[in-house]
């Protein structure tokens, strides 16, 4: 682990104290924003230098919202800055936000037991929906030509959608394992899935009308950690992602092609047990869900407290959360509207 470099205790008070891996991060370069370089004070003066919304699944009120980090009380909707509410978004696992040219601009990708769709982030009119979305679906991605993808994770499939309108049908149905995350990468031209212990890159051809994906046999990586959950892209580091498993949140480097905990906040992130979303900022912040057995609330898998992990300078990062008394969130994503 990242913080086998330097001697780690666990703080008395993880919600204030100081990350000491924070210094740590060699086995991958890391964002080097402002944020990692200025001195803050105090996390609140971090969040209010610059915006950190964050998009989350609320399974309670079936919707979709964005919420501003930078407010400390989000009792009543306080912290809301955007809602879709509708039956279609009935208990929504999987969220994303992209910027697509062929849907018009910015768009809410998302998926449930309901179905799956495409929401305009301007106008909140539904795009694009599906009711064929296989079993217990996850996550969802929008390749930059329209192609719309699924991880469904009961019935292990990835389910590829084609551009082309009135396509509620899959034109493709791949087998894998408990398939629950999936993303595009536009620097290595791939499509990332997990489930179980593999990270699995997908290469696509065909074209928007007949798309295909197919196993890429050597870009399969296999971990120790259980569990794996959810993708993310490394804001600031193409050459990285974000995936979450059973021992918390783990960053994977594609150029050495290996799982590693060396990013600002490992010490933290790396000992979650249970986190369906995760995400980071271009300032190195960290915002997730994070599951603990106990403090669940609507259902066994989800929470009303966001968690995030926030370097106040290159050394120090501070841990702390937000509360929602009255939703039950399960996925959280930033909102970066970019793939990468």
């Amino acid at each position: 682990m990242l913080c086998s470099l330097v001697a780690c205790t666990d703080p008395a008070d993880p919600s204030t104290d100081t990350d000491p891996s924070a210094s740590a991060s060699t086995d991958s370069e890391v964002n080097e924003s402002a944020s990692t370089q200025i001195k803050y004070e105090k996390p609140q003066d971090v969040l209010d230098a610059s915006p950190h919304l964050v998009g989350l699944t609320d399974q309670k009120n079936s919707r979709i919202i964005v919420c501003d980090l930078a407010v400390e009380d989000w009792s009543n909707d306080a912290a809301v800055v955007w809602e879709f509410k509708d039956h279609r978004v009935h208990t929504a696992a999987g969220i994303k936000f992209r910027s697509n040219e062929i849907y018009g601009g910015e768009v809410v990708l998302f998926c449930g037991p309901a179905g799956a769709g495409i929401i305009s982030y301007e106008t909140k009119k539904m795009l694009f929906f599906t009711s064929n979305v296989g079993e217990n679906p996850h996550s969802v991605e929008l390749l930059p030509d329209g192609t719309f993808l699924v991880a469904s994770s009961t019935d292990n499939l990835l389910l590829v959608y084609a551009a082309a309108a009135g396509r509620v049908n899959p034109v493709q149905q791949i087998r894998c394992e408990n398939a629950h995350g999936v993303l595009w990468d536009p620097k290595y031209q791939v499509v990332w899935t997990v489930g179980i212990d593999k990270l699995c890159a997908y290469s696509v051809s065909g074209g928007p009308q007949r798309p295909r994906l197919t196993l890429n046999e050597g870009m399969v990586y296999t971990t120790s950690q259980g569990g794996l959950h959810d993708l993310a892209p490394c804001y600031g580091n193409p050459d990285a992602l974000f995936v979450t498993c059973n021992a918390g949140v783990l960053l994977f480097d594609k150029e050495k092609e290996r799982f590693t905990t060396a990013y600002p906040g490992a010490y933290y992130g790396s000992k979650m047990d249970y986190v369906p979303g995760t995400g980071n900022f271009v300032d190195n912040v960290m915002a997730m869900t994070q599951i603990i057995s106990g403090k669940t609330v609507h259902h066994i898998w989800c929470t009303n407290v966001v968690t995030m992990l926030i370097p106040l300078d290159r050394y120090t990062v501070r841990k702390i959360t937000r509360i929602a008394p009255n939703d039950a969130y399960y996925k959280l994503r930033v909102r970066n509207f970019d793939y990468q």
